[in-house]
């Protein structure tokens, strides 16, 4: 029988071997960590790999989450993983850039989230985050930023290997790496907020 022994349990993921299993926060839970969203049983439960398997382990992954879903053979969980973890980097760099040009040049900052929020543009994590980045402290977190800038660096080998253009990724990847190297590899990822808008 294929081995569920568990992998690594980091940031909003979970991985297992043998059917491998990612168990992924929405976008919206990251924030909470993953250990509070899985005891109110509100992950995105995922998995790749033998599909009669994971329908047999169904009951136990609806512990984790109310709808686990089977995406594919061995390694597509994974993929997805890696995809969703972009979206994480991407995101929250964006939007770091957003609130620093917007604190920068004077634009009152009710104005520029009433906006936002009204939009099309707008993501729940950044709400989650804001104050994280307007207080500066990054403390407590349950997806520090030295975990991201390696899920980082294997959405671009990855990408790359299926032939996609990840400058964008390389840009995402020198900004987590300014962030670890500058001494927040343990806080919330949301610290690299310090790069894109670092004290006067």
């Amino acid at each position: 029988m294929e081995s569920t022994a568990w992998s690594h349990a980091r940031g909003p993921c979970l991985v297992l071997q043998g059917c491998l299993l990612a168990l992924c926060l929405s976008t919206g839970g990251v924030r909470a960590g993953s250990v509070p969203q899985a005891r109110r049983a509100e992950l995105i439960v995922m998995g790749g790999g033998s599909k009669r398997l994971f329908h047999g382990l169904r009951e136990v992954l609806t512990a984790f989450g109310p709808h686990p879903r089977h995406v594919g053979e061995m390694g597509k969980a994974a993929a997805l993983k890696l995809a969703l973890n972009h979206l994480i980097a991407a995101q929250t760099t964006a939007f770091s850039l957003s609130l620093g040009l917007v604190r920068r040049t004077g634009i009152e900052l009710g104005i520029f989230l009433d906006i936002l929020r009204a939009s099309a543009l707008y993501a729940p994590t950044f709400d989650k985050k804001l104050d994280l980045m307007l207080q500066r402290e990054f403390q407590p977190s349950n997806f520090p930023a030295k975990h991201l800038l390696k899920d980082v660096r294997l959405v671009q080998r990855v990408a790359e290997e299926h032939g996609l253009n990840a400058d964008v990724v390389e840009a995402l990847e020198r900004v987590l790496h300014a962030t670890v190297e500058s001494g927040h590899g343990d806080e919330d990822y949301a610290s690299l907020y310090l790069q894109i808008d670092p004290e006067k």
